[in-house]
């Protein structure tokens, strides 16, 4: 089991069990190559342990996606995010900032908020009316001056503020207050998507799926990993043939997962017509008019670029076999203008459900078979190097969190 410190007794220090450095071993071994690797153990997807110990080393240590910039473009709008058990919100404030807190009331932890709106001005607590600015500064605490004075009160009660850094409209904060910025990660999917112009484009409603009965990882492992889309997806992914697809060099260091697919006819789309039914986005050359970037910013943002937009999915892990999941659209704003836009977005919304319907079907039951203990990990297809990949990723934080982890202790006894 893992804990997070809270203070300096010895009681509150982190710990990772044997076990879990076996399983953080056999990951490291699995995914040095293609020729003699393995993917993951079943540990990784069903294990509770595994899970406390991956939300410590990967999620509050990693940058991680919430949403869209123009999701709050008023001061006052919010959007409530779950993390495992990590609530936050992405806020704008008066000054236009977005900032990230943690919402919960420093009187007795109440949750301040649910889903999204507007907070006009304060968010208030339906406890005990505690408010507080978008800032994130206490200013109100009623019948509190005979045992603090507000004044006072305000100096250590406040909502938990953390990093936020946005990436082409996406909006990411960062639970470890020492985290590197993430945009010089990205430097390689960055240049590969530029002539999109993600960061223009306009959001459409954000879909919420909950309660996905498998663990956060496959959700991720479907959206780079070209090797099923011919045997699961069938006619509605025929064009983009995994035999077209290109994997990119990468280092364990890379904020990003991704590969290009090739089309076998220019302008093809995802939708139940095979091809764009939107405007092709105007800086678009021969060569992205010709592919799909499918692309992962681990461990919690995936997406697909085409030529007429680009589609998302946000992966909230809430426990080691369950998720939820935010699905949105986005598109230049002038095809939002197009006279038929609602009836094509539709079909459009309509190929990515059918999309999601096919792969949830197979994630279900691969956490279903994960569950068996007679389950091996199993070996790579050249097909799968971008799942090679996001294992690399994985690797490097689990074993990095376990050294750190062990090199306090070793520190400790030495005390």
């Amino acid at each position: 089991m893992t804990q997070c410190p809270s203070g300096s007794n010895k009681k509150d220090r982190k710990v990772v069990s044997d076990r879990i450095l076996d399983v953080v071993k056999t990951i490291e071994d699995g995914c040095k190559n293609m020729e003699s690797g393995f993917n993951l153990p079943r540990e990784c997807y069903v294990d509770p342990e595994f899970y406390e110990f991956e939300q410590e080393a990967v999620f509050m240590r990693s940058w991680l996606c919430l949403g869209r910039t123009d999701e709050i473009a008023k001061p006052g709008d919010f959007v409530r995010v779950d993390m495992g058990d990590e609530p936050l919100v992405m806020v704008r404030d008066a000054n236009m900032e977005i900032r990230v807190f943690t919402p919960i009331c420093a009187h007795r932890g109440h949750i301040l908020c649910e889903g999204s709106g507007n907070a006009g001005r304060l968010f208030r607590c339906p406890f005990h009316a505690w408010a507080y600015g978008l800032d994130g500064h206490l200013i109100a605490a009623p019948s509190m001056n005979d045992t603090i004075g507000l004044k006072e009160l305000k100096t250590e009660a406040h909502l938990p503020s953390h990093k936020v850094e946005i990436w082409n409209g996406f909006v990411f904060t960062n639970l470890d207050p020492n985290a590197k910025p993430l945009t010089p990660t990205l430097h390689k999917l960055e240049k590969a998507l530029a002539p999109y112009n993600i960061a223009e484009m306009v959001s459409m409603p954000v879909a919420e799926i909950k309660g996905c009965e498998w663990n956060w990882k496959p959700q991720l492992e479907n959206g780079i990993e070209p090797y099923h889309s011919a045997y699961l997806h069938g006619m509605l992914h025929d064009f983009a043939h995994v035999r077209l697809t290109s994997f990119v060099e990468f280092d364990e260091d890379d904020g990003a997962v991704y590969h290009p697919t090739g089309f076998y006819y220019p302008d093809a789309g995802f939708n139940p017509t095979g091809k764009a039914l939107l405007p092709i986005i105007e800086t678009l050359g021969e060569k992205e008019r010709n592919e799909v970037i499918f692309a992962s910013i681990p461990p919690n943002l995936g997406f697909g670029a085409v030529p007429e937009g680009l589609f998302y999915y946000l992966v909230l892990p809430a426990g080691p076999g369950k998720l939820n999941l935010r699905i949105g659209h986005l598109y230049p704003e002038a095809s939002t203008r197009h006279p038929l836009f609602e009836h094509l977005y539709k079909i459009a919304q309509d190929g990515l459900v059918l999309f999601h319907n096919q792969d949830a079907s197979s994630t279900e039951s691969v956490q279903r078979g994960n569950r068996s203990r007679f389950r091996k990990p199993g070996r790579y297809s050249f097909q799968e190097e971008s799942l090679l990949q996001f294992y690399q990723w994985l690797s490097k934080r689990y074993r990095d969190y376990a050294n750190e982890v062990r090199a306090e202790a070793h520190q400790e006894a030495a005390e």
